[in-house]
């Protein structure tokens, strides 16, 4: 094998690779990547067997062939290497890299003992514009469950249903829902129902590379998933199993709604943050008379605080305490200055959403 690659054309590719390849010091050859030339590519994978990363990388190529190397090595070599030509040739069981008079030789491993690269049929594709579905998972993504006995929720969930898509995420504490109306956004070939759980690493993955202005192919089998972009395929086992009844969660109805502008409440809920006690509780009293929310939070410690927001409220007054760090979250998903907060007497959960309905965070009240 020997190509010719510029610098700024691999490096990018590297860091993603390297992100994938497993740390797992009981299997060792998940530290290393697949480097195969086809087709005026350098054709790279790397898994940690929940996901695999096949990345093809524009190069002059001068000789086919395929070896498994070190990431770390190669990722960080060329990373700190100028923005010129690079060339990468398999020489007696090892690769060479060399640029600008600067070289190094790299032992290379036994490729039978890589992992076979996944292949899934082209079937049940669904096609969604880039910006859709990096949104869409960006917006769910902070109310996966990082660890839970139930496994599904440690996932983010996919409905795909008569015209529309939703992703959902929750970890008993909070929900969120975003749905994606099927018009302008996606098409789907050969699905008329699909529902998947998506591991939380994959979705975090899929944030970060999506970077096109072409749509992203969804090709889904029964216990794995594979998302098709410009020169990057990542393939992913999916989470087996029934996700939890989450519509049962969601109010059907509310107490009271407000409309706030979501900036001033996001400083306010920062400024009451810093006198909260150890629970990261902060107090929220609906005032319909003097029309005012109003923000408290105090610890023996700390002192107190206390703040308003002018507002109308439609509906009953009552006072609810919060965790201030999933009011912040939930803030953090929407766009738009307005947000609506809609609330209910405790036990029941409040919802946060835009004013155009098609995201909703669910969350519930700290009990007192």
């Amino acid at each position: 094998m020997k190509l010719i690659c510029l610098q700024e054309n691999i490096k990018d590719s590297l860091l993603i690779l390297e992100r994938i390849a497993s740390k797992n010091q009981n299997l060792p050859m998940l530290n290393n990547i697949i480097l195969k030339t086809e087709k005026g590519f350098l054709k790279t994978f790397a898994t940690d067997l929940e996901i695999g990363v096949e990345i093809n990388i524009p190069c002059k190529i001068e000789k086919n062939g395929e070896v498994v190397a070190p990431i770390k090595t190669i990722s960080q070599f060329i990373g700190n290497l100028p923005n010129t030509k690079i060339s990468i040739e398999e020489k007696n069981n090892k690769i060479i890299i060399e640029a600008d008079g600067i070289k190094t030789i790299i032992p290379i491993s036994n490729k039978e003992e890589f992992p076979i690269i996944p292949k899934i049929k082209k079937e049940n594709i669904i096609k969604i514009n880039p910006n859709v579905l990096k949104n869409g998972i960006a917006q769910v993504l902070n109310s996966v469950a990082v660890s839970h006995p139930i496994q599904e929720i440690l996932g983010v969930l996919f409905v795909v249903g008569d015209g529309f898509l939703k992703i959902i995420s929750t970890d008993s504490f909070r929900l969120s829902e975003k749905t994606i109306y099927q018009k302008n956004n996606y098409t789907a070939t050969s699905i008329s129902s699909q529902i998947f759980i998506l591991p939380q690493k994959t979705a975090q993955e899929l944030v970060r590379i999506i970077n096109q202005t072409e749509d992203v192919e969804i090709i889904i089998e029964s216990s794995q998933i594979l998302f098709v972009l410009k020169n990057i395929n990542l393939i992913s086992r999916l989470i087996s199993g029934n996700y939890p009844n989450y519509e049962q969660i969601i109010p059907k109805k509310t107490d009271s709604t407000i409309l706030l502008d979501k900036n001033e409440l996001m400083l306010k809920i920062k400024l009451a943050s810093l006198f909260s006690s150890k629970i990261n509780d902060v107090k929220l009293i609906l005032n319909k008379d003097k029309k005012i929310l109003e923000l408290k939070s105090s610890d023996q410690h700390k002192g107190e605080f206390s703040t308003n927001i002018n507002t109308e409220i439609k509906g009953e007054e009552f006072e609810l305490v919060f965790n201030y760090k999933y009011i912040l979250d939930g803030l953090a998903n929407i766009s738009d200055d307005n947000i609506v907060f809609e609330f209910n007497k405790p036990p029941l959960p409040s919802i946060i959403r835009p004013q155009n309905n098609n995201y909703k965070y669910i969350i519930m009240p700290i009990k007192t």
